[in-house]
């Protein structure tokens, strides 16, 4: 490591400080085939995202990326005046739905929030992990609906509740049509369930995002969504922070 970069890391300029210190870790991750984002990006030091994840505070979820994916999807829908709910099928804390909510910016939309607030269900063949991994095992990533709730708190117009497995409780949102649909339950079974349920019920325009697509730990949700739309119109955007985004037609 050269002298030169060693001072920049205590350079009173930020971004000069970030660039030396990204290339200190780079070179440490590149050993070991890892990789981090690049210091320039500018959601990694935005004001604005800062600001959102002060307001959200400490409660654990989806990390940074993800967020700031969500939040400008929200934002989209909210400038393309694209009509409809909004709903998730699970939200676990409800950092997914913090972010998103805020890119809409609008109190009056409803939100449909569909978990069992116990965790996994049973995992079948199809959400075996690759080699190496660890599978999901039932129970996990279980929060408690008090909990989600509280973290939510601040969007009480927003958010409605709908504790239970999925599909249970979807007949009680049949006569809605949707502008987002945000499918993160890992397996196979229940992210079909999702896209077969929100999937015609999407307003033109509209997006359903998977929060788990480019996982190898979800081989069962990647494989829901390749085996949905082969047949269908719309095309899968794999997005590099995991997710997938699809546009309905």
């Amino acid at each position: 490591m050269g002298l030169k970069n060693v001072l920049k890391r205590f350079s009173r300029n930020e971004l000069t400080r970030r660039k030396a210190q990204n290339k200190r870790f780079e070179r440490m991750l590149r050993r070991h085939d890892l990789h981090i984002y690049k210091s320039h990006i500018n959601w990694t030091f935005s004001p604005e995202m800062k600001a959102l994840h002060d307001q959200w505070g400490k409660p654990p979820g989806v990390p940074a990326d993800r967020c700031f994916f969500l939040y400008s999807t929200g934002r989209l829908i909210r400038e393309r005046h694209v009509a409809g709910d909004t709903a998730e099928c699970g939200v676990r804390f409800g950092k997914s739905t913090f972010f998103l909510l805020k890119g809409l910016d609008d109190p009056a939309r409803p939100h449909h929030i569909f978990d069992s607030f116990e965790g996994l269900s049973e995992g079948g063949t199809l959400d075996k992990a690759a080699t190496g991994l660890k599978s999901w095992q039932k129970g996990d990533i279980s929060v408690s609906e008090a909990t989600t709730r509280a973290n939510l708190e601040r969007f009480f117009s927003n958010c409605r509740f709908y504790k239970g497995w999925i599909p249970d409780r979807f007949p009680e949102v049949a006569d809605r049509t949707f502008a987002i649909a945000h499918i993160d339950v890992d397996l196979y079974e229940p992210t079909m369930a999702s896209l077969e349920f929100f999937y015609p019920r999407m307003s033109r325009g509209g997006v359903i995002v998977c929060d788990d697509y480019g996982f190898a730990t979800c081989p069962g949700a990647t494989r829901a969504f390749d085996e949905f739309f082969a047949s269908r119109s719309e095309a899968i955007l794999p997005i590099p922070s995991g997710q997938c985004i699809v546009w309905k037609d």
